[in-house]
């Protein structure tokens, strides 16, 4: 599904080290002109959630950008994404269609941000494709810049021979892990509201924390269903450990 990253800013997200870290690299290798750029993380880091900071935060007047998610395009479909986000009317041929793409970019008043979510499902031959459509203005640099969001899992995909060309070109990498323990209590306050995040005792948190690896969207979720479990009182490890248990069997 192709769409541009909605404008309308969603509530500040909880800027966790390793979000903050990543945040801040993107940002500058993107404002710098980076031409490939991989953002990694296990499913609810908070992947997109970064991708909608980045957005709200890079000046409009300098990037266009076009957000590719869920997508599975072909290689000549990937062309006809381009072609169809520039409002580009579509040749007969590939060729064609690729010509007119490359006149297009290079005469572009912005620089074209291509962001992939979900990158781990395109095919190697469409992401062998991107990189030559970004590379095939011979006369200049890349025509647009590539950030791809994935699971850890892509890494080793791009380091096969066949894309490696791809993965050696990619100047910024970064990943998202996850929480640090004593981030756990500012980050559900900051996600459900201090007050019942008050009612969790410091061990049972960390049974949480533990079960969800760190992973925020885990934690919250986890934290969520033992509030629904337990709506009174002080949400004791007892507790946690039946209501995870009872999570687990459904």
């Amino acid at each position: 599904m192709k769409r541009k990253i909605s404008d309308r800013s969603p509530r500040t997200p909880y800027m966790y080290r390793d979000f903050k870290e990543a945040f801040a690299s993107l940002k500058s290798a993107l404002t710098q002109g980076v031409s490939y750029a991989l953002l990694l993380g296990e499913s609810g880091t908070g992947k997109t959630t970064l991708l909608r900071a980045l957005n709200a935060k890079l000046d409009r007047r300098r990037f266009h950008i076009l957000y590719l998610c869920h997508g599975q395009p072909s290689p000549s479909g990937l062309a006809r994404v381009l072609a169809e986000a520039l409002h580009l009317p579509m040749r007969q041929t590939r060729a064609e269609t690729s010509r007119l793409l490359v006149q297009t970019l290079r005469n572009l008043p912005t620089r074209l941000l291509f962001w992939i979510d979900e990158a781990q499902s395109m095919r190697d031959d469409t992401l062998h494709e991107l990189r030559l459509l970004s590379e095939a203005d011979l006369e200049g640099p890349p025509l647009f810049s590539v950030l791809l969001s994935a699971l850890p899992d892509l890494k080793d995909r791009l380091l096969a021979p066949h894309l490696f060309p791809l993965w050696r070109r990619i100047a910024t990498r970064v990943s998202l892990t996850g929480l640090l323990r004593e981030e756990l209590r500012p980050y559900l306050s900051h996600s459900l509201s201090q007050q019942p995040v008050e009612r969790f005792s410091d061990d049972a948190l960390s049974i949480i924390f533990e079960q969800a690896r760190g992973i925020p969207a885990l934690i919250q979720s986890f934290a969520e269903y033992c509030l629904e479990a337990c709506p009174e009182g002080k949400i004791t490890t007892d507790l946690v450990a039946e209501a995870l248990d009872q999570l687990e069997s459904t």
